[in-house]
């Protein structure tokens, strides 16, 4: 076998298999995938938004970071929504005005670094040509895709108190509405094909022009000259001023693997910090699904949620504790605290966010986990362009003065968690997940899954699934409800969902070489893609 590609889209998955087959590598897999993802599901991610990608070379046997966040346009001042703030969402933490400025509109964009990142990781690990990885997109977008379930959902997931509905979204500009509604004035309906050709066109200048065109040429020029004219913080010096940050990432250890995750502002910190809490229970004597099991498991999430909600930021802008954060001091204070059966947590709830992943590996042992989005998209669209742009801004503080306060050039903290377990300093594990903090929980759960309870990578994903953050627990209705009144019994505030498969929950996806073949295991909750290249 070539090697695996697992990703929500099963089309963009295909085309990351075909890659694969016609001799690329796991590094041209990941990027060619990622580019289809953008067009199959362009209300999640795209060359509008950012991302956090981990790689593992296995001619050098080194791990690395590109991290191309979305940053604060230089226009951005501190205190400048203050006084007309209206709070934050109760289920999500999305700051709320009367206007919507941080969730949809100009205002609500910070500058995409995606064309950047994906640009700066091909030039150093890919084998194939830019342009051949962004071929199959472009054909795709040209053609049309078939709507999927999950992609119609998201236009009508959007019913929160204060957050407006997927029509107000994507009507916010004409040009969006032209694009992403059917010509009858409605949504597109599951199976019905939407076609892209302009997005095809904006593909076909990056295909010609490099990464750099995004950043430094023509199409960079048109895209600054229409989010000026509309009143956007991102200027032309911002696009261009773009920078993905390479280095090498954070790591821990878990009954015997090495862990690799993301540095800070994301949040592989706290899932390394979950899975050393929990080093101090022996869950496989525990039977999966128990409510001893879910306990334990629940209550290390809320641990490392307070440290998290506390200290996670911007590193260029806050001191980040990460070495404590990720020591095995701190894991343990932490679990003598669980074995005194103490309920941590802060109550507080980080946002989940409208976000994609994959998963790709090769038969030379090449890795890549990525996570990247647009948050739930603006709803803005440049004239001719095809592409959604990121709304990024709705998930900064607008209060001055706090860890995760708006500041010009500032990256807002986010769940994403694009996770590697080594062993004899070989990947044998790759995970990720999409869709905010509940990203940290399902990645959690699919890698105790396999290590502590031997699963598949398809069992992993699919069992039922807990999230928490010290609030309460939401389980999925598949959690037995004798398990579910021992948890109440034991203290916990419960939320039993009626869906066996909760669309809160994140999307988890993992590819694993343990027992000796590459296996892939993509989430069914909102569509799966797992694809073989042979």
């Amino acid at each position: 076998m070539k090697g695996v590609v697992v990703c929500p889209q099963p089309r963009a998955a295909d085309v990351g298999a075909a890659i694969l087959s016609r001799g690329g590598n796991a590094f041209d897999a990941a990027v060619a995938t990622a580019f289809s993802q953008m067009v199959n599901d362009p209300f999640m991610c795209g060359v509008g938004g950012m991302g956090t990608l981990h790689y593992y070379r296995a001619d050098t046997g080194r791990s690395g970071m590109v991290d191309f966040y979305n940053r604060a346009g230089s226009k951005v001042r501190p205190d400048m929504w203050a006084k007309d703030s209206k709070g934050r969402t109760e289920i999500s933490g999305y700051s709320l005005f009367d206007d919507y400025r941080s969730e949809i509109g100009y205002t609500a964009i910070m500058t995409p670094a995606t064309p950047a990142g994906l640009g700066l990781f091909h030039e150093q690990h890919c084998t194939l040509p830019w342009a051949d990885l962004i071929a199959p997109a472009i054909a795709q977008a040209e053609e049309g895709i078939v709507v999927t379930p999950h992609t119609a959902r998201v236009w009508v997931s959007y019913r929160q108190p204060g957050i407006p509905d997927g029509m107000t979204r994507i009507q916010k500009t004409a040009e969006c509405a032209r694009v992403y509604l059917h010509p009858d004035g409605r949504f597109f309906e599951v199976g019905e094909v939407m076609r892209l050709p302009d997005y095809a066109r904006t593909l076909e200048r990056l295909a010609r022009g490099g990464w750099r065109e995004f950043h430094h040429g023509k199409l960079g020029d048109e895209i600054a000259a229409d989010l000026a004219a509309n009143g956007s913080y991102v200027t032309r010096d911002d696009i261009a001023n773009v920078e993905p940050e390479t280095y090498e990432p954070l790591e821990g250890s878990y009954r015997g693997y090495t862990v690799r995750s993301n540095p800070p502002p994301g949040s592989g910190a706290t899932l390394i910090a979950m899975l050393q809490i929990l080093e101090h229970f022996d869950l496989s004597s525990l039977g999966h699904g128990s409510a001893r099991h879910i306990d334990l498991v629940a209550r290390a999430m809320a641990a490392a949620h307070v440290d998290r909600n506390e200290y996670l930021g911007d590193p260029h802008f806050a001191d980040v504790p990460t070495a404590v954060l990720i020591s095995k001091k701190r894991a343990a204070y932490w679990a003598e605290r669980i074995r005194k059966g103490e309920f941590l947590g802060d109550e507080k709830q980080s946002p989940p966010s409208c976000t994609t992943h994959l998963c790709t590996f090769d038969e030379q042992g090449n890795a890549v986990s990525l996570t990247h989005t647009l948050g739930t998209a603006a709803g803005v669209v440049s004239p001719g362009l095809g592409f959604n742009y990121n709304n990024s801004m709705k998930l900064f503080d607008p209060i001055p003065g706090r860890k995760n306060s708006m500041a010009p050039g500032k990256a807002r903290t986010t769940g994403m968690v694009p996770t590697m377990l080594l062993k004899d300093g070989k990947p044998v594990l790759v995970a990720g997940a999409p869709g905010g903090s509940v990203i940290i929980s399902a990645t959690l759960q699919a890698i105790l899954n396999v290590v502590d309870f031997g699963m598949s990578p398809v069992e992993a994903v699919t069992v039922p699934r807990i999230h928490c953050e010290g609030k309460g627990i939401l389980a999925e209705a598949t959690i037995q409800g004798a398990v579910i009144n021992e948890l109440r019994a034991m203290g916990h505030k419960v939320v039993h969902s009626p869906h066996s498969y909760e669309p809160l929950m994140s999307r988890a996806h993992v590819i694993s070489t343990l027992g000796g073949s590459m296996r892939g295991g993509a989430d069914p909750r909102g569509g799966a893609g797992v694809a073989y290249a042979r």
